[in-house]
């Protein structure tokens, strides 16, 4: 028997544990499986079989697999957290060392400037370009293919510029939840 063998005993009562357990390897199915042994008091030693015998004939299952359920919500939004601030920390440590270098040689780094000025004329020139001039055959792909890079360097340029929309929201989001 394996952890997914199981999904249908939990799923009713514990629907994230279920997803996870049913769906491919990797993904959180080490946290799924520990929530489950850590509610039933089971060591890691555990196996499916025992988890699926405890579940039909344990009383308390049904309470159990609830505490299972958010124990794994919570280790999941744990691990979001930590994602979240792995990525704000990089944005920092970008603008930091823009500001750091500057403090050194007493200039700014204008290859940085230069560069997203090219990456911004770029993209609101080819967006004029798509708009008035009708594409020769066959050319399609390759002006959209370098419309989609021009598209994605815009973005990049922003973000580092003036933040992320939703780096600030989950910021804001995560402070609200230590509080």
């Amino acid at each position: 028997m394996e952890w997914k063998d199981i999904t249908s005993l939990v799923a009713n009562v514990a629907p994230s544990i279920g997803s996870t357990l049913a769906g491919p390897a990797g993904g959180g199915i080490g946290l799924a499986v520990s929530a489950l042994l850590r509610a039933f008091g089971l060591t890691s030693e555990a196996k499916p079989e025992d988890v699926s015998k405890l579940i039909t004939t344990d009383p308390e299952a049904h309470l159990k697999l609830m505490i299972a359920e958010q124990d794994f919500q919570l280790k999941m939004r744990e691990q979001d957290v930590e994602e979240l601030k792995s990525r704000l920390n990089d944005i920092q440590n970008a603008r930091q060392r823009e500001v750091e270098l500057t403090r050194m040689t007493g200039r700014r780094e204008w290859n940085l400037y230069l560069t997203a000025w090219c990456v911004i004329t770029g993209f609101f020139l080819l967006c004029f370009y798509l708009m008035r001039v009708k594409l020769p055959e066959g050319s399609n792909e390759v002006v959209f293919m370098l419309f989609g890079a021009l598209a994605s360097g815009f973005g990049a340029v922003l973000n580092y510029f003036f933040g992320s929309s939703k780096g600030s929201a989950e910021k804001t989001e995560i402070l609200a939840i230590k509080k």
